[in-house]
């Protein structure tokens, strides 16, 4: 098959092709362009680059760990907690986390001793307290990336405004 352009016709194809294409990487530039903090487009360089994609990785693996945490709480919220699905989810959470970023470490060990916690209460070696308090640990650790895992109730302003106690101050000339 040949196809054959002439003149004016080979223009218009070619300024269709390049339009095309040029609309394509518009696109893609724009969902994979990173923004600053006042929503602009911000300028890449190799040093904000390899921010910006640990900055993704370390988003993407706190995600990943709300999900397992959210694991954890449903076997601990259980009134006949699964020692068997207990240990299903504390080895998936045992091989998903041995690495990762090193924002995340802290995170993800507290994340592992949580779900070590919750085995071992649900099999009767440890009170399931200490299982809740591991897992509140772990909760505590996550919400430190900057993420908040469970909403918190907003402390509400008393009615009246707190007393103010001034203490004397003497100096001894």
């Amino acid at each position: 098959m040949e196809l054959e352009l002439e003149g004016g016709n080979a223009i218009a194809a070619l300024i269709t092709i390049i339009v095309i294409i040029l609309l394509v990487l518009g696109l893609v530039g724009k969902f994979v362009t990173p923004v600053d903090t006042a929503g602009e487009p911000a300028i890449l360089s190799p040093a904000r680059w390899t921010a910006y994609r640990l900055q993704k990785e370390a988003r993407r693996e706190t995600e990943r760990m709300i999900r397992d945490a959210r694991r954890i709480q449903r076997i601990l919220e259980s009134d006949t907690p699964d020692p068997v699905e207990a240990m299903l989810v504390a080895q998936d959470i045992y091989a998903d986390y041995q690495t990762g970023s090193s924002a995340t470490a802290a995170a993800r060990g507290a994340l592992i001793a949580a779900a070590e916690a919750t085995v071992r209460a649900t099999i009767g070696e440890i009170p399931r307290d200490q299982a809740i308090a591991a897992y509140h640990t772990a909760l505590e650790r996550i919400d430190a990336l900057g993420v908040v895992t469970h909403p918190q109730k907003q402390p509400t302003p008393s009615p009246t405004p707190s007393p103010q106690v001034f203490v004397p101050l003497y100096l001894n000339p």
